[in-house]
């Protein structure tokens, strides 16, 4: 796993020479439907909105903003569909937090595929049911929407529902999540012709943990939907009262 989270890491180096383009291969035929979906299973487990961060309430006057990277490994499926070999997808990017009333976060993501056209915009709202404290964990429920562009064979996004549980010891604070994701990878112009939509439907399963040193983050989490894992990472800073 360390190497997954390094991975996500180094992409914030981003290393175009490296990047493909996600293009489905002209002589794709009606047999790449299986591995079409599972790509799409791939996808939206690197583009599923991801806090990043413990369930607690950040409060009406908290804030974090941070970079991240986030990397899932794929098969040989990818090859068959778009003719390249790739070992797999990630993207880096930059997200921010704020806490309002209510005990009530709103969170948003922008990322970017290095080297390649290919972006995705993400945010979330999540309702802190126990804030946490020094004593007792927090436990909050949160909604998510990605949305991918510049792909062109096909459109892609994904919306999640998740509960979180998280509980601080002193710089240290694991978390851990359980949820339900829907995404859809929808095939257009001559994808469409011989690939149907691949739509995921998964429960999704994440864990990690966060070290502050006063203002300063550091955030690695690991992420499982359906018989995709991705591993991301963020680096910032955050307050929270």
């Amino acid at each position: 796993m360390r190497n997954q989270i390094l991975a996500a890491l180094l992409l914030c180096a981003a290393l175009p020479a490296t990047a493909k383009d996600v293009d489905i291969r002209d002589s794709c035929d009606p047999s790449c439907q299986d591995a079409f979906e599972v790509m799409a299973e791939d996808l939206v487990a690197t583009i599923d909105y991801k806090a990043n961060g413990p369930a607690e309430a950040t409060g009406i006057v908290g804030i974090g903003v941070g970079l991240f990277g986030t990397y899932t490994s794929v098969g040989n499926e990818w090859e068959y569909v778009t003719g390249s070999d790739f070992s797999g997808i990630g993207f880096a990017g930059i997200q921010a937090t704020k806490g309002l009333p209510l005990n009530i976060d709103v969170g948003v993501a922008y990322a970017t595929a290095p080297g390649t056209n290919v972006k995705y915009t993400a945010g979330q709202i999540r309702w802190a049911i126990l804030p946490g404290s020094t004593v007792s964990p927090a436990l909050a429920l949160g909604a998510s929407y990605s949305k991918v562009t510049g792909i062109d064979d096909f459109d892609l996004d994904s919306q999640s529902i998740d509960l979180s549980v998280s509980k601080g010891f002193a710089m240290f604070t694991p978390f851990a999540g359980v949820g339900y994701v829907k995404g859809s990878a929808d095939p257009n112009g001559n994808a469409a012709l011989v690939l149907d939509e691949a739509e995921v439907k998964e429960t999704k399963l994440y864990a990690g943990a966060r070290l502050s040193l006063g203002f300063l983050e550091f955030t690695p989490q690991v992420t499982r939907i359906g018989d995709a894992t991705s591993y991301s990472a963020r680096f910032g800073f955050s307050f929270s009262l």
